[in-house]
């Protein structure tokens, strides 16, 4: 995708974005109704028995039990009565769950509470679904509760929830029982998603695509919030049902520009970049559109969001088959992350859509879809943050790359056949007179042309030429030190090793054993064949203190042991006794054998 196109959808997309915070900021503090109730935040008791239905469209007066449903047409108006209770105090209230209905209540002449466009409102007309919590502790026992409910839409026409009776605390208890795991598995991924986002914002030293990982933690940063508004809980929190109500249904426009233009990321070829392009176009139009149309009463939100869920669902189909095919083509475990993850959600939603039709399905509205939605945010948190990781490994092995390239060029800079040339003229030179000065000039020049080698070269050689750096190491220590006591046995050299990761081991036992020990340093080096595998023993006579408690040789002891273990399955076995030295045995396993640590 080219750059200006790029730049373009980027543009647009902060357009919406701020368009949406601007119609949350309108739903929520300007355009609420006029006079909506606000609520102010166990033991609730069904108040079920007892309730009148007045007669509507030539229908007799009846007795009904709640929660039930009768035959309304919309906009037929419902009224229920019944008797305040006896044990009504000044904290009593009722409680009802409403969906898509308008609802006036009133105690004898006195109107005490309503929610919905019963009466005309301001520039909004839109009842949302609450928890409607009315307030009676004024009335008195016996006073005549009336309740008028209507629809505008025909699904929920004649629909009364059962409702219940007890104190404010009870009831927003009950709530907050009901609701709680969902807000707090809400509030938990919202804190982490900001803490993301705040690391992210941060890793400057790291150079990781962050507008990759921006339109990620963005898109669950608000899904987290659309999942957040949804839950009663916030009703009661803000106590603005309608606020709360419409910023969820501002949120659920934004959500899928935000989600392709994640998906859109990961589309190299162009014919992959022009279906994220076209549908990130619908889908801001269809975000534009709701807007204005429920601003201007054209179509409110709750009858809008049945065309919005309906593209939403076609195009998580569509995309799953396109990351389907983009994750074959580009073989990318991340793209194939984000499908799995898109999958599930496809489900989630394929599966809230068919069980929304069943009436045993009522009590549990919505919860495959919750359930879907907090295991595809989780998953997607999870494949972001592994392809952040990747990112920086991949940052790290190439910073690491350029290292050794630099180590290789410095060590190809230094002319090594004129030094040893030099070296061998002053051994050939000076052996006839003195052989042990001739030994210390030999000794030298291997141990510096390993000492050299090592900082490349980290393949498997033969044992006989890690043998050769080691006595060029214990011949200048021993000619330095002439009380060390020097054994190498070699019997068997027929065997691979990584280079340089037993000649630091003997400079350590050398170092922090031999040099150290009270009497006679005393160094042992042997070599020797067991049933499942070749066997290098270290000996020093020192305090007994291993390399795995102090370490000075060029590599960390964890190094070694990596290395060991990874390049040919051997291992290390450190044996301490104090005062009286430390025996390092070295494992390389034989073809068919394995060593365990």
């Amino acid at each position: 995708m080219n750059k200006r196109k790029l730049k373009q959808l980027n543009i647009i997309t902060l357009i919406i974005v701020v368009a949406a915070a601007v119609a949350i900021g309108l739903f929520v503090f300007v355009f609420s109704p006029e006079k909506e109730n606000r609520l102010d935040a166990d033991n609730l008791t069904e108040y079920r028995e007892g309730w009148v239905l007045k007669s509507y469209d030539d229908n007799p007066d009846q007795i009904i039990t709640l929660p039930a449903f009768v035959d309304a047409d919309k906009e037929d108006t419902l009224v229920l009565m019944n008797r305040v209770p006896d044990d009504v105090n000044s904290d009593s209230v009722i409680v009802l769950r409403t969906e898509f209905q308008n609802m006036i209540v009133t105690i004898g002449d006195k109107k005490v509470y309503s929610n919905g466009v019963l009466n005309d409102q301001k520039l909004m007309k839109s009842c949302v679904p609450c928890y409607n919590i009315i307030d009676i502790g004024t009335a008195n026992p016996g006073d005549l509760i009336t309740i008028y409910i209507a629809s505008a839409y025909d699904k929920y026409s004649g629909s009364i929830d059962t409702i219940y009776y007890g104190t404010r605390g009870d009831a927003v208890a009950d709530i907050v029982r009901d609701n709680g795991i969902n807000f707090v598995i809400t509030i938990t991924l919202l804190v982490i998603t900001i803490v993301l986002v705040v690391s992210l914002i941060f890793m400057k030293s790291v150079s990781i695509d962050k507008k990759k990982a921006g339109y990620a933690f963005g898109f669950i940063f608000t899904v987290s919030l659309w999942s957040l508004t949804g839950n009663p809980i916030m009703q009661i929190f803000t106590g603005n049902n309608f606020g709360v109500y419409m910023s969820n249904m501002v949120l659920l426009l934004l959500m899928p520009i935000l989600y392709i233009m994640y998906q859109r990321c990961f589309a190299v070829k162009r014919r992959f970049a022009k279906i994220f392009e076209m549908g990130i176009y619908i889908f801001g139009v269809n975000f534009i559109t709701g807007i204005i149309f429920q601003i201007y009463s054209v179509i409110d939100f709750a009858t809008y969001m049945i065309l919005t869920k309906i593209l939403i669902l076609i195009g998580l189909i569509l995309l799953s088959g396109i990351m389907y095919l983009a994750a074959d083509t580009f073989r990318d475990k991340t793209i194939y992350n984000n499908f799995y993850a898109n999958i599930v959600l496809t489900v989630a939603c394929l599966l809230e859509a068919v069980f929304s039709f069943f009436v045993f399905y009522k009590d549990y509205d919505g919860i495959i879809l919750q359930v879907g939605v907090f295991l595809f945010i989780l998953m997607l948190v999870v494949t972001v943050e592994k392809g952040i990781i990747k990112e920086m490994n991949q940052q790290r092995d190439n910073a690491l790359s350029s290292i050794d390239e630099e180590k290789k060029n410095t060590v190809n800079q230094i002319n090594t056949s004129l030094i040893y040339g030099a070296m061998n003229t002053v051994i050939n030179e000076i052996k006839p007179v003195d052989r042990e000065n001739s030994r210390l000039v030999y000794d030298t020049s291997i141990y510096l042309k390993n000492s050299l080698k090592a900082i490349t070269d980290r393949d498997l050689v033969p044992f006989e030429e890690e043998l050769e750096y080691i006595k060029a190491y214990l011949g200048i220590q021993r000619r330095q030190n002439e009380l060390l006591e020097v054994m190498v046995e070699d019997k068997v050299v027929d065997f691979n090793v990584p280079f340089n990761t037993i000649e630091p081991l003997v400079e350590n036992a050398v170092k922090n054993g031999a040099l150290r020990a009270d009497s006679q340093g005393r160094i042992v080096v042997r070599s020797y064949e067991r049933l499942d595998c070749f066997a290098i023993q270290i000996v020093d006579n020192g305090k007994g203190i291993g390399p795995d408690k102090r370490f000075e040789g060029k590599q960390s002891y964890k190094t070694i042991k990596r290395r060991l273990k990874t390049m040919c399955g051997g291992a290390i076995d450190i044996k301490n006794k104090p005062e009286k030295g430390t025996i390092v045995t070295v494992k390389i396993p034989k073809e068919g054998f394995i060593i365990k640590e």
